[in-house]
């Protein structure tokens, strides 16, 4: 009776072991189709000027990011951070069905004053890509973070501070040692105002890059590259070549979620 007892209990926890591993190539398989969008935004304005040099493609307004935040989530979406995205693509924890992330370049202090707030209230998280040498400055009008609104935002555990570059230059036009230590040079100078960061992602100025850039800044610490407009798929996701989806002055919600439909 006992051994008839031990084989039953034997073939259970077989079958419970098969069950599992086929659950687990049906999740794998699912979540290979995943897409993964990052949106970017850049300066945020309460009022939005008759002209724009730049066609309007780098500014937006506080309640456009609320209404695409509130659209978002709506929809399903599920806003996770650049250190998720990298544990999901090591293995330690799982995509969610609809994860999307939102980046914000140059370091606008307008992320603080308008965007942060609105981050607070949706518990929303978000990546802020700084230039150092414009951090604590005023430039042409445009008004940059302080390291003490940095350190606010990072302590919030909503937003993560990355470097785009200690100068904003155009990458794919210098030496490659010259931007490796650029790039280090960079993080050296966050590191000494925000302590040290187990993950460094880097967003390339203008999305200007080369392969040997991509290689040396690899080789030298920067665990995630951000460099150019596109969408990114978790069945092929490369950590070296990550792309974002730019949003420009008051695009909906509803047109994200179209734009990312669409983009393959």
């Amino acid at each position: 009776m006992k051994k008839k007892y031990l084989i039953m209990i034997v073939i259970l926890i077989i079958i419970a072991i098969i069950v599992a591993i086929i659950f687990k190539h049906y999740q794998n398989k699912k979540r290979a189709d995943v897409k993964i969008p990052i949106l970017l935004y850049h300066d945020f304005v309460t009022t939005v000027p008759d002209n724009d040099p730049d066609n309007f493609n780098y500014i937006n307004t506080p309640e456009s990011f609320e209404e695409n935040v509130k659209a978002l989530l709506e929809d399903g979406y599920t806003f996770i951070s650049m250190k998720e995205l990298n544990d999901a693509y090591s293995g330690k924890i799982e995509l969610p069905t609809k994860p999307i992330l939102v980046s914000m370049d140059d370091g606008y202090y307008s992320n603080y004053e308008y965007v942060y707030p609105i981050l607070k209230k949706y518990q929303v998280k978000a990546s802020i890509f700084v230039v150092t040498d414009k951090i604590e400055k005023e430039i042409d009008g445009k008004k940059y973070l302080g390291w003490n609104e940095c350190i606010e935002m990072q302590n919030s555990g909503l937003v993560e501070i990355f470097s785009h570059s200690k100068r904003h230059v155009f990458y794919d036009k210098l030496p490659v040692r010259e931007i490796r230590d650029d790039v280090i040079e960079s993080y050296k100078i966050i590191e000494k105002n925000l302590g040290s960061k187990n993950l460094k992602v880097f967003a390339y100025p203008y999305g200007a890059y080369t392969k040997a850039t991509v290689w040396a800044l690899k080789m030298n610490g920067i665990d995630m590259q951000v460099y150019d407009i596109g969408m990114n798929h978790f069945s092929n996701f490369n950590k070296d070549y990550i792309k974002r989806i730019n949003i420009p002055c008051e695009m909906t919600g509803k047109e994200i979620i179209e734009e990312i439909n669409q983009t393959n």
